[in-house]
């Protein structure tokens, strides 16, 4: 981590600024997103830095809650006179919400910003294959994919008459009810106020023509979620951008590097080859950083996986061992204390055996599944000087499903 410091501190030199990185990691399959837990790190590292005139947000993140930047973007206005925000990569959804609000968008020779049409995480009770009707399913819907349907069937296939647009409402229905309508529509205005609000704050702020044009089209004009808008995209549209000068883009990159590296961004993990031949894989790591030259933040947890076997529901395992004597010796006739000792030894014996066969009876069960968790995560103060504490991965193995 010293080495993150160090290369923190040469951005530094550069900018005449200061600088906070924020990084949540993209990890297969633990990747972290922008949400309200950073705020409060935010919080500590921008009040141990104090106000300062030019203040930098090196950032990546593949995006996140939309709630949040606002938060960030006005803790750092609260510190410094000037912000700016450098993207030496990605800096998607959320993290492009929150660098509308950066005075200057610095971006790198990769550097990339990206749409800003929220997704929503909804819960439905219509049918599917599989499952009942009224079973509660988890499902994922663009807002912005709803008012294409809407505008579908109005500009595209030109329906006006009032029962034939009832009917387009109601297969609309079929897939989000009433309430999750009038949550789409709260978060598609939610998500216009919030972009508009970002680009006010900037010192000197677009006019309401540009402000119009950067928002709509961020927000609904371009089709991909997953869409890279880069130097020439986002300069055509009016948002403050700029490239880095070369020495710059070399530093932002080589921070970036360091942090795929402790972060292990680069190394996805493959739950089935972590089961393959154990039961269970727990491995601690880091998934995000707030850090500055000072002060440095981790979100910190366990990565839990875990093969799910196909046992039968009335497995029962019961043993019976008894040491076997010769056959001229008869117990009996032992001394108490001998017959108490080959009592114990079958007692203790017992349970080790019935492992044993669980254990083997496990391995030979077909797999019904694999789980993933990230568990105990939480953001952990750590000491920047302590060294390269992240270079390793400690990881733990059991036969436990």
């Amino acid at each position: 981590m010293d080495r993150r410091q160090r290369e923190i501190t040469e951005i530094e030199r550069l900018r005449d600024s200061r600088v906070i990185t924020y990084v949540t990691g993209d990890r297969n399959p633990i990747s972290a997103r922008i949400g309200d837990d950073a705020v409060r790190p935010f919080f500590d590292v921008l009040r141990e830095m104090g106000p300062t005139e030019n203040l930098d947000l090196f950032i990546y993140s593949r995006g996140g809650a939309i709630e949040v930047p606002w938060r960030i973007a006005s803790a750092l206005r609260q510190y410094a006179d000037t912000w700016n925000v450098l993207i030496p990569f990605r800096a998607n959804s959320a993290a492009t919400l929150l660098a509308l609000g950066a005075d200057e968008i610095v971006l790198g020779r990769h550097g990339e910003l990206g749409p800003i049409d929220p997704i929503l995480s909804i819960q439905h009770r219509t049918g599917a294959p599989g499952h009942p009707d009224g079973t509660p399913l988890d499902d994922t819907i663009n807002v912005e994919d709803v008012m294409a349907y809407l505008r579908f069937v109005r500009e595209q296939v030109g329906l006006t008459d009032q029962s034939a647009l009832a009917e387009s409402l109601r297969r609309l229905a079929e897939r989000l009810d009433a309430v999750g309508l009038g949550h789409v529509y709260r978060t598609r205005s939610h998500i216009r106020d919030v972009a508009h609000r970002m680009l006010t704050s900037q010192q000197s702020p677009p006019g309401e023509r540009v402000m119009e044009t950067i928002v709509e089209t961020l927000a609904a004009r371009v089709y991909a979620h997953g869409h890279a808008i880069g130097f020439a995209e986002a300069s055509d549209i009016g948002l403050p951008v700029v490239k880095a000068p070369e020495d710059l883009e070399t530093a932002m990159w080589s921070l970036l590097c360091r942090y795929e590296e402790d972060l292990k961004l680069r190394e996805p993990i493959d739950p089935a080859e972590r089961v393959s031949d154990t039961d269970r894989f727990v491995t601690e790591t880091p998934i995000a950083v707030v850090e500055s030259s000072e002060t440095l933040y981790e979100f910190r947890g366990k990565l839990d996986v875990r093969a799910v076997r196909q046992m039968p529901p009335t497995l029962n395992v019961s043993l019976s061992l008894n040491p076997q004597m010769p056959s001229n010796l008869d117990p009996s006739e032992l001394p108490p204390e001998i017959q108490a000792i080959f009592q114990q030894i079958a007692t203790e014996l017992i349970p080790l055996a019935q492992q044993a066969v669980r254990e083997a009876l496990d391995a030979q069960a077909p797999l019904a599944g694999i789980e993933v968790n990230f568990r105990d995560g939480k953001w952990t103060r750590m000491n920047p000087t302590d060294g390269d504490v992240n270079a390793g991965e400690t990881a733990s193995a059991d036969k436990s499903a």
